[in-house]
């Protein structure tokens, strides 16, 4: 049976049970609740926690390129080239972010939904339609069908960047990604201002934390740990610092966002990994689930507050805790889960090992990113 651990550096980040680190667990499940409760107070007409979801949305950027560098890590050591690495990289991501997305959309057009719960559906016209399909609304112009999707195309032109962002790191001097995020800092400032287009960029500093604590997790020389319960409530501090409780535009506050992303890099770097208990469980629990989670939520949202208006309390709250649950978990286990193994299976293929891409298992760091 092959290892479910990873070894980055000199440390091992990756559980022996299901084979994800609980720190990460902790990291991305936090990031999706924040966005979450974020949009179930819009929903129930208190627009005060609107930067609670945004900054969860920057959780969720540090927590991708951590995931996605340790990624490339592991496919590096049986990739016969680089050009291979890299096309087996964008066919994982292919399959781990569109077919849900692309599902999505779809639903949205076909039934009516509006793009959040209290709005009125507006169609959004072939072009935009087809612009959400590809996740390039940012670079059409165009709206988003469904308001959380205006997260999906910077990562995924973040994907396109992440591998060269790797060649940068790999093999250097350790802490050479400090050097990187600080470049990433200059080009927030620049790019967005010769093109609309380049907005990805602004985000690049989140993105480039999560490289700084890969960077740092595989540094022999990093060994200072703090106790495993000081992650969570580093987290926390962060969302606090950012400031959860108003509805300022994510412009206005993305100095605080980058320095903050940059603090959460260093802390995972620096704190033990966290040990299985029931609470992890939960945690992995909705870290498995959270892309259907953050793709669904707002149809939930949608289906309770504004077609259920007729319901007792209980009845509505009851609808919103098994939507919430139940149909993330049977997207996982009918699309997500058996996409993600197809994406493994041809990127194995790509790596230049086709007889090891039969009984391709379920990559560990793939299920949560």
């Amino acid at each position: 049976m092959a290892s479910k651990t990873l070894e980055i550096g000199s440390q091992t980040i990756l559980r022996p049970d299901h084979g994800i680190s609980a720190n990460l667990d902790v990291l991305r499940a936090l990031a999706v609740m924040a966005v979450f409760f974020s949009h179930l107070a819009r929903a129930r007409q208190d627009h005060s926690f609107g930067s609670l979801g945004r900054f969860g949305v920057i959780i969720f950027f540090v927590h991708t390129s951590f995931v996605l560098m340790a990624s490339l890590q592991r496919s590096e050591r049986s990739a016969n080239s680089d050009i291979r690495l890299i096309s087996s990289f964008w066919i994982r991501r292919f399959f781990r972010i569109y077919p849900l997305a692309i599902l999505v959309v779809v639903a949205m057009a076909v039934f009516h939904i509006p793009a959040e719960p209290g709005a009125t559906y507006e169609w959004i016209g072939l072009k935009g339609f087809i612009s959400n399909l590809a996740l390039v609304q940012n670079l059409t112009f165009t709206k988003d069908i469904l308001s959380a999707l205006w997260s999906l195309p910077l990562e995924v032109q973040m994907y396109v960047i992440l591998p060269f962002a790797y060649f940068a790191v790999r093999g250097k001097r350790h802490y050479w990604s400090l050097a990187l995020w600080i470049l990433s800092v200059g080009l927030a400032q620049v790019a967005p201002r010769i093109s609309d287009r380049l907005i990805v960029f602004y985000y690049a500093p989140c993105f480039t934390s999560g490289i700084v604590a890969f960077d740092l997790v595989r540094s022999k020389g990093w060994t200072f740990k703090l106790p495993a319960w000081v992650w969570p409530l580093g987290i926390a501090a962060a969302i606090m610092l950012f400031g959860p409780h108003d509805n300022v535009e994510l412009g206005q506050k993305m100095y605080r966002a980058w320095a903050l992303s940059l603090g959460l890099g260093v802390l995972f770097a620096t704190v033990k990994e966290g040990r299985q208990n029931w609470l992890h469980e939960v945690f992995h629990w909705i870290a498995e689930r959270s892309y259907g989670i953050y793709l669904s939520h707002l149809l939930v949202l949608w289906f309770v507050f504004d077609r259920m208006t007729n319901f007792p309390a209980w009845v509505r709250i009851m609808a919103l805790l098994l939507g919430v649950a139940g149909i993330p978990s049977v997207l996982y286990v009918s699309l997500e889960k058996p996409l993600i193994r197809a994406g493994g299976y041809f990127a194995k293929r790509m790596l230049g090992h086709p007889s090891s891409s039969k009984n391709v298992p379920l990559a560990p760091l793939e299920r949560v990113s």
